[in-house]
């Protein structure tokens, strides 16, 4: 028989959460790897849910796990959205957690924001428009 030192050996590790979230019907599950230099947490995952309470029931089902498997020195995780229907985000230190509707992951698409970030540099290479000084919102121009 394992005792509860022997199962948190590992720790709460993105395996760990993967498997909880598939174990808990996840779905459009997007695990994105953190770029080391933005020191914000190591992995960034997105995932949907069928209905509010499942959003609801596989956050606090992961918050559940953490703290079980959590070892001294792990942060305590930070809960975000519990008040909302379609969003909550979970903290857990080196893995952050959004679960959402997914109807509002359409509209939010943090997984472009995570993973089109080498087009967004290559962007920043091509010379920026200007615009006609005429086409200024708000501002008349008087001639």
């Amino acid at each position: 028989m394992e005792t509860d030192s022997q199962k948190s050996l590992e720790g709460f590790t993105i395996d760990v959460m993967v498997s909880l979230l598939n174990q808990e019907n996840a779905v459009d599950i997007c695990v994105v790897k953190v770029p080391e230099e933005l020191k914000y947490s190591d992995y960034f995952i997105v995932v949907s849910g069928i209905s509010p309470r499942h959003l609801r029931a596989m956050a606090l089902y992961a918050i559940k796990v953490y703290k079980f498997m959590k070892k001294d020195g792990d942060p305590n995780v930070k809960l975000e959205g519990k008040d909302t229907e379609d969003w909550m985000c979970v903290d857990f230190g080196s893995m952050v957690v959004h679960f959402m509707m997914p109807e509002t992951r359409e509209v939010y698409e943090l997984e472009k924001l995570w993973t089109l970030r080498s087009f967004d540099e290559q962007l920043r290479s091509i010379p920026a428009e200007t615009l006609p000084e005429d086409f200024i919102y708000g501002v008349e121009v008087t001639k």
